[in-house]
């Protein structure tokens, strides 16, 4: 009977199990997508000391650009906040790029910046309601060696390198230049050793640019590749990277609602547990406290 007792218990532990941990994720995520919405507050503070309300698109870009390319190696002593300085710590141990936030406050990547600063830049000039992409600049076998941002302004994806700082401007008419503009023109591209002597020319290239990196995730070289087949190859590189993306705090956060409605229906799901039959005298007397 006690066997057999001990077995009736085992679904309600699972259940008990399943919702616990589904709250605990729940409380997490909230944490991690209420941190994303003070996040914003700081990036709308720090766009409003960059450049003035007045500023047009283009000085807009320019100061925030000019801004990010005063980056700085990761150093999360810079960090007062014991909370925050631990959660860069974190994101500087994982094998993803840092956030924004802190490569604003606490530095990029050792390994690679240019992942970051463009995510910072991107993030920037979205808070202030200016169109901004990943460029990834891959080699002949379609991976990605540099990561760059494009901007929109006057109908055109203008090209920006936030990690070495600079940008190229037409000879024609002095606008920051296009990926296409420098595609056409080398001689305009090869210009940024003259003042960035340590530009690897012959690594980044703009004969081949994407927006999304296919090769992050095992088997999305292969989605691509049918992509290309069916809608050609201009649509495959126009696809961009989600802006979610750059925003890791909602993105995990959202990811462990998901997971904790998946739990709580799983919880649901387990069968409850079979009431033990009662003896005939235990029955009897029941139905006497019942009727009587």
């Amino acid at each position: 009977m006690k066997h057999k007792r001990f077995r009736a218990r085992r679904p309600r532990r699972a259940a008990i199990f399943f919702v616990t941990l589904a709250a605990f994720l729940f409380a997490l995520g909230a944490l991690l997508i209420g941190e994303g919405y003070v996040n914003n507050r700081y990036f709308d503070s720090l766009n409003s000391e960059i450049a003035p309300t007045f500023a047009s698109p283009e000085e807009r870009v320019v100061y925030t650009f000019e801004h990010v390319s005063r980056w700085a190696s990761f150093d999360a002593s810079r960090i007062d906040q014991p909370v925050r300085r631990w959660l860069a710590e974190f994101e500087h141990a994982s094998p993803l790029h840092v956030s924004a936030r802190t490569t604003l406050a606490a530095g990029t990547d050792r390994r690679g910046p240019c992942g970051a600063l463009s995510r910072t830049m991107i993030v920037l000039l979205h808070r202030a309601g200016i169109p901004a992409r990943r460029a990834l600049l891959c080699d002949d076998n379609g991976h990605a060696v540099h990561t760059v941002v494009e901007v929109w302004l006057d109908g055109e994806w203008r090209v920006m390198d936030p990690t070495y700082g600079w940008m190229w401007r037409r000879p024609s008419d002095g606008r920051i230049a296009t990926a296409g503009d420098l595609r056409a023109n080398p001689e305009l591209f090869r210009s940024v050793v003259v003042h960035r002597a340590n530009y690897p020319l012959t690594e980044y290239r703009y004969a081949n640019v994407y927006h999304l990196r296919w090769e992050k995730v095992p088997g999305l070289t292969a989605v691509r590749d049918l992509l290309i087949r069916a809608a050609g190859e201009d649509w495959v590189r126009s696809i961009e990277t989600p802006y979610v993306y750059e925003r890791p705090t909602f993105l995990i956060g959202w990811f462990f609602w998901v997971v904790a409605v998946a739990l709580i229906l799983l919880a649901r799901s387990v069968p409850a547990p079979r009431p033990a039959a009662a003896p005939l005298g235990s029955l009897a007397n029941s139905v006497a406290r019942a009727y009587l």
